[in-house]
């Protein structure tokens, strides 16, 4: 492989890293442990509207499309 494939590949890499770690911080997956309602937020310290804070929170970029 040449060089010029190598760094092609890594500017690829890095590329995909960056989009995953936009939908990271953009789509995240909400669920209350306490009472199961779900939802999609963009902050990780989210609290239900039940007033739980017992949140499980899960990348989207984790599902696949359907």
């Amino acid at each position: 492989m040449s060089s010029s494939e190598s760094n092609s590949d890594k500017n690829l890499f890095d590329r995909w890293r960056l989009k995953i770690e936009i939908a990271d911080r953009h789509n995240i997956l909400c669920h209350c442990r306490q009472c199961g309602q779900e939802w999609v937020t963009s902050t990780r310290d989210a609290s239900c509207r039940c007033g739980s804070r017992d949140i499980e929170s899960i990348p989207c970029w984790q599902f696949p499309d359907g």
